[in-house]
């Protein structure tokens, strides 16, 4: 897929700016978004006593979805869980670029105010995104505290372009299966919608399956990620995070000097395809680099967060 030249700040990992994408799961008492005023943030789950007393149990913190009965092979898909341990990625020094993240306006990324040296700015390059079109994916970190400096890790997603604008990117329809939800209304669906059911009174069929899921958890269409509006979050070692079915998303990236070791919970009907679909980013022939996320860190190696709730240089 041919990529724009963009660069992307980092924002904090909280469960309202991710509502799009996924669900952020960690303990809603300690988190800090819930300080946030709720017009700011998702209302915590319900929680109960449990363990004779000893515990308190958070109910429904992530939403899983299987949804390969909607993929073309029909076969069937079973819950797995893996470990995944995850690297530190290499990144490149600083450039200046004249590169600007859409998403979030005309952030000043490359300014004067960190000449001092109080930051180190480095720069990731993102080339490949893959998404799970029939499953969500759950990834969660082991043995992690939150303020250890090593447990720092990225999430970086993508919206879902419509077809159409899918095929004026690449010149052709986007060549992976997706879930197929769209049918057309028979005249009786048609009528049921114009008066009460003799049987139930209703006045409408009830809803869906899907349109009872969370968004982030309902079908995407076959788009193309929408490099122009991705977003790179940080999260730390006392969170835990679920993609969305079909939410294009970078593979996992951990930043620091140690590995991150994850268990993923997700479904699969081992359908290569189907289980698994990925996109190469090729930085368009006057693109002066492509999609890159910046990375500043203080002299502890902490992540900084550039945009969103808790930046600390953000200037829209």
């Amino acid at each position: 897929m041919p990529a724009p030249s963009i660069r992307i700040p980092i924002e904090l990992l909280t469960p309202t700016a991710f509502a799009q994408f996924g669900t952020v799961v960690e303990n809603p008492d300690t988190s800090p978004s819930s300080k946030l005023p709720l017009p700011r943030r998702i209302p915590p789950p319900e929680k109960i006593t449990a363990n004779q007393g000893s515990a308190t149990k958070f109910l429904d913190v992530s939403h899983l979805s299987n949804l390969y009965s909607l993929a073309p092979s029909k076969k069937p898909a079973r819950a797995v869980m893996n470990m995944f341990v995850c690297a530190p990625r290499d990144l490149r020094p600083h450039e200046p670029s004249q590169s600007m993240p859409s998403s979030w306006g005309d952030l000043e990324l490359d300014d004067d105010e960190d000449s001092n040296g109080a930051f180190e700015r480095q720069l990731l390059d993102i080339s490949i995104l893959e998404r799970h079109p029939f499953t969500t994916q759950t990834f969660i970190p082991m043995g992690l505290s939150q303020s250890d400096r090593h447990t720092q890790y990225l999430v970086i997603v993508a919206p879902t372009l419509p077809a159409s604008a899918s095929r004026r990117s690449i010149g052709r329809p986007p060549p992976y299966p997706t879930p197929k939800v769209e049918r057309k209304r028979s005249l009786k669906d048609i009528f049921a919608r114009a008066r009460p059911s003799p049987f139930t009174n209703e006045a409408a069929p009830p809803p869906s399956a899907f349109s009872r899921l969370p968004p982030s958890a309902r079908p995407k269409g076959p788009g193309l990620p929408d490099l122009k509006n991705l977003r790179a979050f940080v999260a730390t070692g006392n969170q835990a995070v679920t993609y969305g079915a079909g939410t294009w998303h970078a593979p996992m990236i951990v930043i620091g000097d140690r590995p991150i070791d994850f268990v993923v919970v997700q479904f699969a009907n081992d359908v290569g395809i189907e289980d698994c679909q990925e996109i190469l980013l090729n930085p368009t022939s006057n693109a002066q680099e492509g999609v890159v996320v910046t990375v500043d860190t203080d002299g502890s190696g902490k992540v900084q967060v550039k945009a969103g709730v808790g930046s600390v240089k953000a200037k829209l």
